[in-house]
């Protein structure tokens, strides 16, 4: 094979290993948009604001799937032209409000240049709406064969931290965001804790966590850098946390900024009520430290916290299993509401984590919890994604935005 040989990129029938998307659109918040939810499923996505982008990316490698947000006035016709002569294998989704005469028109010339044109996806739009039209071309998750070896992960920089936002229910503003731990492995992609962090398993839980520390500390001095700092809180056990030269450690880390307001530490609260005089010893220390300790998880097993004279914790957040499905479900509503009653009791506040619909929402809201973090505002995302969110602040339900 000569080097001037165009490569052959391999696929399984019509579905690529590595699927190319191209976004087109001159508008930068929209292409930043679909670019990440299309990069979420799965696709290397190629976002272009002209036709020579788009030749461009056709040319880097062929594309599978092309999103074309309307009206964009006469471009959209020369885009289309150029996808027919450089990228005709690729399938076309139109985006835009429905029946609009800008729409069937690129839907008409789409059809005629013998382009494959998907139902077009009207606007706004839920995630679940867009995944739904590409589910065919993106790829099939990769089954995970094999544990995963932690320190190989470290080792190789394949750890990363993905945050997801609490929500302040008063104001819908993001009041902080906890950092999630992902890997991201050469063959399998993004894997989530629960594939390479086995519960009970003898993990290297330290060196985890100094990782964990130093990426987070990083990652909030760039979002200071850009002008947004958001507070913070990272998951570390309360092992870990007992040995004082780690404490030592997470001091000498931290910010010396004048933005920073402090670290949340969450700890699981099964780990609290097992060694509960250790847990309040530990969250007594770190307070020294600008570090706060939330009660993460809380669920029906929370009630020894109750017999504390003196509560040194932050926060209290109950755990998804209790939150999903309360407002259907009676036993879950009490649970609910005796952790928010014993919050006011010691003046802390409280969060319902796992929050995915409206109808949950709408019973959190009515039961009293100060925060949400769950699906029905945000999932889980990469830093640059959630960098550009923060001068957003104030987040919708479920909706993301129009392309109109």
């Amino acid at each position: 094979m000569s080097d001037d040989t165009p490569i052959a990129f391999p696929r399984f029938g019509r579905r690529r290993i590595t699927p190319h998307a191209c976004v087109v659109t001159e508008r930068a918040h929209l292409r930043a948009f679909l670019a990440d939810s299309l990069t979420e499923l799965g696709f290397v996505v190629h976002a272009c604001a002209d036709a020579e982008a788009v030749a461009a990316a056709a040319a880097a490698a062929p594309l599978d799937l092309v999103v074309l947000p309307l009206p964009e006035g006469l471009a959209t016709a020369e885009r289309l032209r150029l996808l027919a002569a450089a990228s005709p294998e690729a399938s076309v989704l139109l985006l835009g409000p429905a029946a609009a005469p800008a729409l069937v028109a690129a839907q008409e010339l789409a059809e005629a240049l013998g382009l494959a044109v998907l139902r077009p996806l009207g606007t706004p739009f839920r995630m679940a709406d867009l995944a739904a039209r590409v589910a065919h071309l993106a790829p099939r998750r990769a089954t995970l064969q094999a544990p995963v070896d932690v320190e190989e992960a470290l080792a190789s920089d394949w750890l990363e931290l993905w945050y997801q936002p609490e929500v302040d229910l008063a104001t819908r503003r993001i009041r902080r965001a906890e950092a999630l731990l992902r890997l991201r492995h050469p063959v399998w992609g993004v894997i989530e804790p629960a594939r390479f962090l086995p519960t009970g398993a003898d993990l290297p839980w330290r060196a985890v966590s100094d990782f964990v520390v130093r990426r987070a500390v990083a990652d909030w001095l760039g979002f200071a850098r850009r002008g947004t700092p958001v507070d913070l809180a990272v998951n570390v056990p309360l092992a870990v946390l007992r040995e004082e030269d780690f404490v030592r450690g997470l001091w000498r880390t931290l910010p010396d900024h004048p933005l920073f307001n402090g670290l949340t530490v969450e700890i699981d609260c099964r780990a609290i009520v097992a060694e509960l005089d250790a847990a309040v010893a530990v969250a007594r220390e770190l307070r020294f430290c600008n570090v706060g300790v939330s009660i993460d998880d809380a669920g029906p097993g929370w009630t020894p916290l109750a017999t504390l004279r003196h509560f040194p914790f932050v926060e209290i957040k109950a755990d998804a299993g209790v939150v999903a499905g309360c407002a259907r479900d009676p036993a879950k509503r009490a649970v609910c509401e005796a952790l928010i009653e014993q919050a006011r009791r010691v003046g802390v506040p409280t969060v319902a984590e796992g929050v995915e619909t409206e109808e949950d929402l709408a019973a959190v809201r009515a039961l009293g919890f100060d925060g949400v973090q769950g699906f029905v505002f945000a999932r889980p995302m990469e830093p640059k994604r959630f960098a550009r969110l923060l001068p957003r602040q104030e987040l919708p339900a479920t909706r993301p935005p129009s392309a109109g």
